[in-house]
């Protein structure tokens, strides 16, 4: 099983959608475990030796906790059971876990990525460092069809799931989430697992809960389909998902507001992850409009604690880099960077990764180098990870 649980129904008996063959369970930290079962059964879970029992609710959800762990690389199978009816998934370990999010620096991939290629070919010497690549509809210059349209709800828009390092998924996998899980690994040995769901051009405010922006009475023209028309969100954007949506302008797009979250993250809300790896802005920069870019970063970092339950989850922003050529939708890059700088040294546990100095001289907005940027990254967190 390569994909995530939920998938994996069994009949009424399930795991939710983060669980499946060959993640990494938090270490030295209750981990929670939760899933659907019939309304009212026992369940049972079994995972090196420990058990834990709970009772699903009326809607037959349930939820137990695992206790703390130490970092294991020795593989171990989770069972459940609930009356007669079991699953298991396989070849677990205990270390670290990552979110890595963000837009298309985030996704740029390690096959594509200067020394990449032969970096991938590497890879399978790493079986204590696992991925999620939870990819989302395509948000490149088309119109999409049918079956991308139906696919564009909070149930199915990410697909993908864990799996062991080889040169094939680590190829096809964040080139700078690899490069700084391979560096924190190397430093103790820890099993790393890695969870990627970044989605090219997305803006902050695609990330944002929900809940959030409905909170909120500046954010009223960002709901519903009143965000196509927004001049607070990036022309670019806008215009992208308009071609993207074609005929149908009233369907869900991975750009609108709060859906990413809710499709990308919200299905996570509870599994302890030791931080959250942050690239992006490169969408929102085209809004000269500090204060807004402020409080989108902000409230994105709020939000996020409150929902994933972690109220001093550690953020790494990585700053913007430096690009070449004078396109007027680059123009208002310095002052993001200092939003991103200003937002790092407001918030407690928010660290700025600084890159500007990185980058490279073509106006292209990826810049293929991304090892320094995840030297750079991997170093920072070494500083704060628990030994």
């Amino acid at each position: 099983m390569s994909s995530l649980a939920s998938a994996v129904t069994g009949a009424d008996l399930a795991l939710a959608r983060p669980f499946g063959d060959h993640m990494v369970l938090p270490m030295r930290r209750d981990v929670p475990v939760w899933g659907t079962a019939h309304a009212g059964a026992a369940v049972e879970i079994q995972f090196r030796g420990k058990a834990v029992t709970t009772t699903a609710d009326k809607s037959g959800s349930w939820r137990a906790i695992l206790p703390a762990m130490e970092p294991s690389a020795k593989a171990a199978s989770l069972t459940v059971r609930s009356a007669d009816q079991s699953l298991v998934i396989k070849n677990l370990l205990t270390g670290r876990v990552f979110l890595c999010s963000g837009q298309s620096n985030m996704d740029f991939q390690l096959g594509r990525a200067v020394g990449g290629a032969d970096e991938a070919k590497r890879a399978g010497k790493f079986p204590a460092i696992r991925l999620c690549n939870l990819t989302g509809a395509p948000t490149d210059s088309r119109v999409y069809d049918a079956a991308t349209l139906a696919r564009l709800n909070e149930r199915d828009h990410f697909t993908g799931g864990w799996e062991v390092a080889t040169e094939k998924s680590a190829a096809a996998f964040s080139a700078i989430a690899w490069w700084m899980g391979k560096m924190i690994h190397e430093l103790d040995g820890v099993p790393v697992g890695l969870v990627e769901n970044a989605i090219g051009g997305s803006g902050t405010e695609a990330w944002l809960p929900r809940n959030v922006l409905s909170a909120r009475k500046n954010y009223a023209p960002l709901l519903d389909n009143a965000w196509l028309s927004s001049p607070q969100i990036s022309p670019w954007a806008r215009g992208r998902a308009k071609q993207n949506l074609g005929k149908h302008p009233d369907a869900n797009h991975p750009f609108k507001p709060g859906f990413l979250f809710e499709s990308g993250v919200r299905p996570w809300c509870g599994f302890p992850f030791d931080a959250v790896l942050w690239y992006q802005g490169e969408t929102n920069a085209e809004i000269a409009d500090d204060a807004w870019n402020r409080q989108l970063i902000t409230y994105l970092v709020a939000g996020w604690r409150k929902e994933l339950r972690q109220g001093k989850l550690p953020f790494y922003l990585i700053q913007l880099p430096r690009i070449g050529g004078n396109e007027p939708i680059r123009q208002h890059w310095p002052e993001y960077r200092k939003v991103q700088a200003d937002v790092a040294r407001k918030l407690p546990g928010v660290h700025l990764v600084v890159t500007q100095d990185l980058g490279w001289d073509s106006p292209d907005v990826h810049p293929p180098d991304k090892l320094p940027v995840a030297r750079r990254l991997a170093e920072a967190m070494a500083k704060s990870l628990e030994n």
